[in-house]
């Protein structure tokens, strides 16, 4: 640039000390050109082998991928084979499983009516059976009752006639007994 600048601010004449630094910026320029020459065919050199390198890895796994890729390829056909035999017995297994279901739903809403009716029925008989049971036992105490009545009565009265015969006896005895004294005195 600054080459540039000096030769547009100078007459059309080259002086030689212009010419010098002009033939320099030439040599100069000359050498980075070709510099940039060998360093652009190293660039390529090395492209070219990177191309190179790439194809094989590519070729390489065009080998390894292809078997593979067919593999799965068998595989979705006969996935695909083996879905369309199966989606008709899936259907008809899913039809069976329905109607299964609602055979069991009923079976099932039968069995709960069953044991609604047996349970309602033991209750009633549980009823019935308390209900003689609490009659038996108030029979019992009533019974019960009525023997302790009838026994503890006469035995009252026995006990009542028991102390007053005593009660006479010991005033018969009494009175024996101060005549009997009376006589021994005399």
């Amino acid at each position: 640039m600054t080459m540039l600048a000096m030769w547009l601010q100078e007459s059309y004449t080259f002086s030689s000390g212009n010419a010098k630094l002009l033939m320099a910026f030439i040599a100069l320029v000359a050498v980075s050109m070709f510099v940039q020459a060998i360093v652009t065919i190293a660039v390529a050199l090395k492209a070219a082998k990177a191309i190179k390198d790439l194809a094989a890895t590519a070729e390489e796994f065009k080998t390894k991928a292809l078997p593979l890729i067919d593999a799965a390829m068998d595989m979705g056909h006969t996935a695909h084979t083996l879905l369309n035999d199966t989606a008709p017995k899936l259907t008809l297994i899913t039809d069976n499983l329905l109607e299964t279901s609602d055979v069991v739903r009923h079976s099932a809403q039968e069995f709960d009516k069953t044991v609604t009716d047996a349970n309602r029925r033991t209750q009633r008989q549980v009823a019935r059976v308390d209900g003689m049971v609490t009659a038996a036992l108030t029979t019992t105490a009533e019974v019960t009752e009525a023997v302790a009545n009838g026994i503890r009565v006469p035995v009252q009265k026995m006990v009542v006639i028991a102390t007053q015969a005593k009660l006479v006896l010991e005033g018969i005895f009494a009175r024996i007994k101060s005549k009997a004294g009376d006589r021994f005195q005399e």
